[in-house]
């Protein structure tokens, strides 16, 4: 029985030691993945914005030099990942992180072996980066707010073009546009091909998230 006992205890440190390092890849625990996700959901980010938001790897050329060739980071008037390097792979890993840890049953029985480490239930790693991001969106000192505000109508509506945004709100056609691109950059609302705008399937599926913040 000690045997056994042993072999317990020691899967369950392999375990939470396997669990931990998925958890500190998460882009809502780690600077360096946070900053290659960004960019890999939009494809590409504007230069400007990025250096503005992670200057520790923009801003200085040694460290955006080192960066761009560990992590195969196109550093232009654009930011981008290069196809099939290590920055690339490492985002899309990520998306499968997202998917293992959004699955409940997955979270239920490896937090039952791990009560003790995670009292509080392992986390749903996707919701948690959808409010990381949320809270990004809110604290921009700009737009931050009356993007909220646009968002919060959008998942009233389901869907709604700038027009109707501009008459509900009462907002300025020129405020209601930046809002608009600060949310697209941050990946909380996609703009459909009749050019309405609606959330994204995460603000959908977590729309209590948006109900905190």
């Amino acid at each position: 029985m000690a045997e056994e006992r042993d072999v317990s205890e020691d899967f369950s440190k392999q375990l939470s030691n396997f669990v931990s390092a998925l958890i500190a890849l998460a882009p809502s625990r780690n600077y360096v993945t946070q900053f290659l996700y960004i960019v890999k959901m939009n494809g590409s980010v504007d230069y400007r914005i990025l250096e503005e938001a992670y200057p520790d790897i923009v801003k200085d050329e040694y460290m955006r030099e080192n960066f761009a060739k560990a992590f195969g980071v196109s550093f232009t008037d654009k930011i981008s990942l290069e196809s099939g390097k290590y920055g690339w792979l490492l985002t899309d890993f990520i998306d499968k992180i997202f998917e293992l840890f959004e699955d409940p049953e997955f979270r239920s029985k490896v937090g039952t072996v791990l009560k003790d480490e995670y009292p509080q239930g392992i986390p749903n790693l996707a919701e948690e980066w959808l409010e990381v991001r949320l809270k990004g969106l809110s604290s921009e000192p700009t737009y931050g707010e009356v993007a909220v505000k646009v968002l919060r109508e959008l998942v009233k509506l389901g869907r709604a073009k700038i027009e109707e945004l501009e008459r509900t709100l009462n907002i300025s056609r020129g405020h209601l546009i930046e809002s608009l691109k600060l949310l697209e950059l941050y990946k909380l609302v996609i703009k459909d091909y009749d050019g309405s705008y609606k959330p994204t399937e995460s603000l959908r599926k977590y729309t209590g998230v948006l109900e905190e913040i």
